[in-house]
């Protein structure tokens, strides 16, 4: 989402809208064990801006549906994600590098990109949610069969 600067005010401006997961899951693609996850669809963002002098204020929640696989049965679910994040962003001068603080953001020109932001979040916010419950009884070592929905056919099974 791109916001010119000029149209904020000191007035709090909600922004609800959508921040496209293509590029995300096109990220989590390129990193090593990035497609254990994979956002089902776009995020939904629920946010505030406000200007004070050349300082933004951006703070909200993101939310999203995120599929992995289980570590236990290995069939794919769905979770929801969500994130409350705040960021202060300030002015820097044309061609000058940023002081590296932690929590400040930065930016140059008539315009913010909220975008590579809300993606940051969205990306931190993925955890190792391993599992499709708690209840997961995980795949038969002998046969391989899903112990949630069919029982063990293997002879050692049997056996004992």
């Amino acid at each position: 989402m791109i916001v010119k600067v000029a149209d904020l005010s000191e007035v709090v401006r909600q922004a609800r809208y959508r921040e496209n997961a293509g590029p995300l899951n096109e990220l989590l693609g390129q990193v090593p064990q990035g497609d254990q996850h994979r956002f089902a669809r776009d995020l939904e963002v629920d946010s505030e801006l406000y200007r004070h002098g050349t300082d933004v204020y951006f703070q909200g929640n993101l939310s999203a549906t995120v599929r992995t696989a289980c570590r236990r049965c290995l069939e794919d679910f769905d979770w929801e994600l969500t994130r409350a994040f705040r960021f202060l962003i300030v002015r820097t001068a044309r061609g000058t590098e940023p002081e590296d603080d932690t929590g400040i953001d930065h930016y140059a020109g008539d315009q913010l990109d909220l975008s590579p932001l809300v993606r940051e979040q969205a990306l931190l916010a993925l955890d190792d949610r391993g599992l499709c419950t708690e209840e997961c009884k995980g795949l038969c070592p002998g046969c391989g069969a899903n112990l949630n929905g069919e029982d063990c056919k293997c002879r050692h099974r049997q056996d004992r």
